[in-house]
């Protein structure tokens, strides 16, 4: 989302983690598959994750105090985003 590449050895190695859009267990109970899973930097997946930012219905990563434009979700081939999590995750955490 942000574009950043966090690395201790070396600032040019992409470093990145599995964020699960709808989390798993209680109370969210979401499933453990890949198209419930974003790619996000360390600091992109604390925001996702505490709320702080979401996924609005066109693909536009939003803050979600303010609604401000962060960046577009990129989408790769081979991997499908389940649409109804993300509509979940705003549900959850959109005022």
């Amino acid at each position: 989302m942000s574009g950043l590449r966090p690395s201790a050895r070396d600032p040019s190695w992409p470093y990145a983690e599995a964020a699960h859009i709808r989390a798993l267990g209680r109370p969210h109970n979401g499933p453990d598959v890949a198209s419930n899973v974003l790619c996000l930097c360390p600091n992109d997946h604390l925001l996702f994750d505490t709320g702080a930012i979401y996924v609005d219905a066109d693909g536009v990563v939003r803050q979600t105090d303010t609604a401000a434009e962060v960046g577009k979700l990129r989408l790769v081939a081979g991997h499908s985003v389940d649409w109804d999590h993300l509509a979940y995750h705003r549900r959850h955490h959109k005022p």
